[in-house]
């Protein structure tokens, strides 16, 4: 058994311990050895209940993870140590009271959830950026806007957080926002009173001042409940400070005053909106235009109209235009779009045109060392631009209407 000194001070930093046990673990090819460690006390707390382990050194040998079962705590370490060395703990101290405060934040805002919505806690998860907590019921905007408030309004009462131990057999008599399945002989639970009481092993604050402050960063809706995303203390300053400055930025980018980005950002969003639609009337104009112009100017090869151009248009309209070539009868095309340095082709056929694009894509790949291909009435591929196009496209005319004329 290791005595587990955070479990009553989660405020030590440094502690003297004696190394029990010493195992070498095999790493990977080409990494060093990583040594499993159990002591007779620690500082260190080890993953679980949502929370991550501890970070530190063992006489400056790294402390790189944490693990406990039945009541042992293994260190997991970058360098041996001899079992009997008394060795000197030393606790990361900053990551220490971070997750102090996220868990504390977490109780008050589980609370307020519980006490204002009847909302239930179902999942707690502590990230290196971020935390989470999952409840069984979605929550609107104003009910986000006044949860916040109260989990705050915990925080600033300052309310002592005390921690006690009791028997199993006396939880029933005890008043707890949620007691953990399985627990069985003397049970830890943390207390704020005025506030959350609940079963935890986790660390926390002395008083629900030390928090700082709770921020909601985002919520959305998960599993028939939700999900909501919070900061405390530091990161929810950091978050604050970067929120700020998102809006500083959008601020000075419409010439408006902070608090009105969000209509400067909905009237954007509406003019962009109002401008894609007629972006695509016009389209649809031009396409409509192209498509005369270039049917009227095609090769008749046989029953067998042929269009063969390099569209000046943009190649993502390419497909539609030779689409709407198509739609004519005895129409075949074959079309291509510079972007740049980058080309683009399309084949297509009318319905009752025979021919296979795909076999016509193979030469077409070939003349403008392209890569694509297809099937049926369509094909399409892309390759380099290059000055030699013009004339590619030229012999791939002479090629076609041979084909088409012989094959349609």
């Amino acid at each position: 058994m290791t005595s587990q000194l955070y479990l009553n001070n989660s405020y030590l930093k440094t502690a003297k311990a004696t190394v029990l046990r010493c195992a070498e673990i095999t790493a990977a090819t080409g990494q060093n050895a990583f040594y499993d460690v159990v002591l007779d006390k620690t500082i260190f707390y080890p993953a679980g209940g949502g929370q991550p382990h501890d970070l530190g050194t063992a006489d400056e040998v790294e402390v790189l993870g944490v693990t406990e079962h039945g009541g042992e705590v293994t260190h997991r370490m970058s360098g041996p140590l001899p079992a009997g060395k008394r060795v000197a703990l030393a606790l990361d101290w900053p990551r220490r009271f971070d997750h102090m405060q996220q868990h504390s934040g977490e109780h008050l805002l589980s609370f307020a959830a519980k006490d204002l919505f009847d909302a239930v806690n179902v999942g707690f998860h502590m990230a290196p950026a971020y935390c989470t907590v999952d409840f069984d019921r979605p929550f609107t905007e104003s009910e986000l806007d006044g949860l916040e408030r109260r989990a705050n309004e915990l925080i600033w009462a300052n309310l002592p957080v005390i921690i006690t131990y009791v028997d199993e057999t006396a939880l029933e008599g005890l008043t707890l926002r949620k007691k953990a399945g399985g627990l069985t002989g003397t049970v830890r639970v943390i207390s704020m009173p005025g506030g959350d009481s609940c079963t935890c092993c986790g660390t926390h604050v002395r008083n629900t001042g030390e928090v700082g402050a709770l921020k909601l960063t985002a919520a959305e809706n998960y599993k028939g409940g939700a999900r909501v995303t919070f900061a405390c203390g530091a990161r929810a300053q950091n978050a604050a400070a970067r929120n700020q400055r998102i809006v500083q930025e959008l601020a000075r980018r419409f010439s408006c005053r902070g608090e009105d980005v969000t209509a400067a950002v909905s009237k954007q969003g509406r003019e962009l909106s109002d401008a894609k639609h007629a972006n695509k009337i016009l389209t649809q104009k031009i396409i409509a235009y192209m498509t005369r112009e270039l049917l009227n100017d095609a090769a008749q090869c046989g029953k067998i109209k042929l269009v063969t151009a390099m569209a000046d248009i943009d190649a993502a309209q390419l497909r539609p235009l030779a689409l709407s070539l198509c739609k004519t009868p005895q129409v075949f095309a074959l079309l291509l779009g510079r972007s740049g340095e980058n080309m683009q082709y399309v084949i297509c056929r009318s319905e009752d045109v025979s021919i296979d694009a795909g076999e016509i894509s193979l030469a077409v790949n070939a003349a403008l060392n392209a890569h694509g291909g297809g099937r049926g009435a369509l094909a399409q591929g892309n390759a380099k631009y290059t000055p030699a196009a013009k004339d590619a496209l030229e012999q791939l005319r002479a090629y076609l209407t041979q084909v088409v004329k012989y094959g349609g």
